[in-house]
């Protein structure tokens, strides 16, 4: 069976004790918008700034996320899985629901850790609009 899974967006991921306090110089300096921006229910804060995603929270809410390095944006987080499983990686946390669709998270053998997320047709909304995927590439 061919899978055709298709990654829309990969984010940088930096993490911080404050918000506000990481977001300021990211938008200075890039020139970008903030345009995500949430709490999840444990606590922890998330906001985009071009391609990077900043999670802050306090040390202890921070410590079981810090080891996940970026964020891929995925079309079909079922198919994703399949694939991680496929290639021995280790699934960490999720499949799970989050404010912007489902995520799980996987290390890879060789040790990287990501976060793989399928966005809602919010979430697309909020970002600008889903890629046209009529003409792969």
């Amino acid at each position: 069976m061919l899978l055709s899974m298709r990654i829309f967006r990969t984010y940088a991921r930096v993490y911080a004790t404050d918000l506000d306090t990481a977001l300021a110089p990211l938008t200075a300096v890039t020139g970008e918008p903030i345009t995500t921006r949430f709490t999840m229910p444990n606590g922890l804060e998330l906001a985009t700034v071009g391609r990077v995603l900043v999670v802050a929270g306090d040390e202890r809410t921070l410590e079981p996320y810090r080891a996940t390095s970026a964020t891929l944006i995925v079309d079909d987080l079922d198919e994703c899985q399949v694939r991680l499983t496929q290639s021995g990686a280790q699934i960490v946390r999720g499949p799970q629901a989050v404010p912007t669709g489902r995520n799980l998270t996987a290390k890879l053998p060789g040790g990287a850790q990501l976060e793989y997320v399928e966005w809602d047709e919010a979430q697309w909304d909020r970002a600008g609009g889903r890629p046209d995927t009529s003409n792969p590439s």
